[in-house]
């Protein structure tokens, strides 16, 4: 399966999913103008990544992914959206896959902290905080 990459914009974070090497990347600043037409694409990508990859493995290997957030900024539009992505992730994880969440925020960002340990509680699910 082809790699997903998004070139990041003022308004929109780099996104940088790799089939290859199991690791997913968003980062930067999310605050699109139309947050369901941004996202909505990435989420198709990571279903048909699914449907493809993950229950196509025959070998009955299960695959570790690895999954960056490097967001400095994000609204609260784009914050339901981040959960939806995240959401699809644990759909992987009730397979079977392992799954690592690293949340990355600049050392003294509490906020953007407080938000990662929100969604991990939303999620029930542990996340790495990694101060940068």
């Amino acid at each position: 399966m082809e790699p997903l990459y998004i070139e990041p914009t003022e308004f929109t974070p780099k996104v940088s999913f790799d089939p290859e090497s199991s690791i997913f990347e968003i980062s930067g600043f999310s605050r699109p103008e139309n947050v369901i037409g941004f996202y909505r694409p990435i989420l198709k990508w990571l279903e048909e990544y699914n449907e493809k990859v993950l229950s196509q493995n025959i070998k009955f290997e299960k695959s570790l992914l690895t999954i960056n957030m490097k967001m400095t900024y994000f609204n609260s539009a784009s914050s339901k959206f981040l959960l939806d992505v995240l959401l699809e992730f644990m759909k992987f994880h009730s397979k079977g896959n392992k799954v690592e969440i690293n949340w990355y925020f600049e050392d003294g960002d509490d906020e953007i902290l407080e938000s990662g340990e929100e969604i991990a509680d939303m999620l029930g699910y542990t996340f790495n905080f990694i101060p940068y």
